[in-house]
């Protein structure tokens, strides 16, 4: 990256800053130290052989982020519930459509059976991403978790990992808010909550992203100024 650009400010003070992974102390289970560095395991992704597209969405510009405080989270909820007899019922009533309509299907469907409520009354914590069963079990979940539950149903339809992207950020009327971002041929879609259906991201003007993950990588959001020797500052 070139003197043209510049680091962007995350938006959300609740999100980490990214870590490079090399600036850590490689220790493990094995190591002399008995102590296991936590930060290393949640730096260790798996091998993505083709990355998933840069998800330039909203009007920014996404740029790598690195290892952030999220990858974890997102890592466990996607590996999670790849059988779970409430998803294949969801993924079942959607194969074979359209991906449009597939979008359409899912969200419906996934607000049909997932009320929201904030985790603070479902968990008694202030903030913990679900796995997508346990969301369908209890039937209540906020927007994190109604994500979860529309990427893994969409994933037990035959949606390729790569093209399902979990972007958090701010909207506009509710403060910190998360979406469900969905790749199709024609373009990429948002599944928003307070939204009653799937829209491309140029008309969803009440949602800014401040750090999206997808299968393997993360992005964090700025916006290009300065006309053709753009740089790039905080959204």
């Amino acid at each position: 990256m070139d003197g043209r650009w510049t680091r962007p400010l995350l938006a959300l003070a609740c999100l980490a800053v990214a870590t490079p992974v090399g600036a850590q102390t490689l220790v493990g289970p094995g190591a002399e130290s008995p102590r296991h560095n936590r930060l290393r395991d949640l730096a260790a992704r798996p091998a993505t052989p083709v990355p998933p597209a840069s998800p330039d969405v909203f009007g920014t510009a996404a740029v790598g982020a690195g290892v952030t405080f999220y990858d974890a989270r997102f890592r466990r909820v996607s590996d999670a519930d790849r059988d779970h007899p409430m998803l294949v019922e969801i993924a079942e009533a959607i194969r074979g459509l359209p991906p449009e309509q597939q979008l359409e299907r899912v969200q419906a469907e996934v607000l049909r059976r997932v009320q929201w409520a904030h985790d603070l009354d479902t968990m008694k914590v202030a903030d913990l991403w679900a796995n997508a069963g346990e969301t369908l079990e209890r039937g209540k979940g906020d927007s994190e978790d109604i994500a979860i539950v529309a990427m893994q149903a969409l994933k037990l339809a035959g949606w390729s990992p790569r093209d399902l992207y979990i972007s958090v950020g701010r909207d506009r009327g509710v403060g910190a808010h998360v979406v469900l971002l969905a790749r199709t041929p024609h373009g990429f879609m948002v599944l928003d909550d307070k939204v009653g259906r799937p829209l491309p991201p140029d008309a969803h003007s009440r949602f800014t992203p401040v750090l999206t993950l997808g299968a393997g990588k993360s992005w964090i959001h700025g916006r290009r100024v300065g006309g053709t020797s753009a740089r790039l500052g905080a959204r």
